[in-house]
C-alpha cells in the first residue's frame, strides 16, 4: 500500500511536471507567433514604403532632369546673392555720384565676369529716367 502511494505521488509529480512543461512551451510558441506576425506586418509596411519611395524617387528624377539645365544659372544667382550681402548699398537706396554729387537710385546690382575675374557694378537711375552703370567706388 505504501508503494502504491509513493508510485501515485511520483506519477502525479511527473504528470504535473509534464503539464507545466507543455503549458510553458505553448506560451513560448504563442509569444513567438505574435512576434512573427508583428515582423511580417512590419515587413509588409516596409515593402509598401519602399514602393512609395521608389515612385517618389522616379518622379523627382524626372523633375530634376528637367531642372538640371538651369543649374548653372542657379549657381550664378546664388553667387550673385552672396556677393550682394557684403555690399554697402542695396537696390532702392538713394546714392550720390562722386563725379558731380548728383543723386540717383540704385535700380540693379550687376555681378559678372569669368572664371578668374569678376566685376561688380551698380545700375543707377537718375531723376530724368536715364540709367547708367557705375563702379562701387564712384558712389557715396
Amino acid at each position: 500500500m505504501k508503494k502504491k502511494i509513493i508510485l501515485i505521488v511520483v506519477l502525479s509529480l511527473v504528470f504535473i511536471g509534464l503539464a507545466y512543461t507543455i503549458y510553458s512551451l505553448n506560451e513560448n510558441m504563442n509569444e513567438k507567433k505574435k512576434t512573427i506576425s508583428a515582423m511580417e506586418q512590419a515587413s509588409k509596411n516596409a515593402s509598401l514604403k519602399y514602393k512609395h519611395l521608389a515612385n517618389t524617387r522616379d518622379s523627382l528624377m524626372l523633375v530634376n532632369s528637367f531642372l538640371a539645365r538651369y543649374r548653372t544659372l542657379t549657381v550664378a544667382m546664388s553667387y550673385r546673392d552672396s556677393v550682394r550681402v557684403a555690399l554697402k548699398y542695396n537696390v532702392g537706396d538713394v546714392v550720390h555720384l562722386k563725379r558731380d554729387s548728383s543723386r540717383a537710385i540704385i535700380s540693379d546690382i550687376i555681378v559678372g565676369g569669368g572664371k578668374h575675374e569678376y566685376y561688380i557694378k551698380y545700375q543707377v537711375m537718375f531723376k530724368n529716367g536715364t540709367e547708367e552703370k557705375v563702379a562701387p567706388e564712384m558712389l557715396y
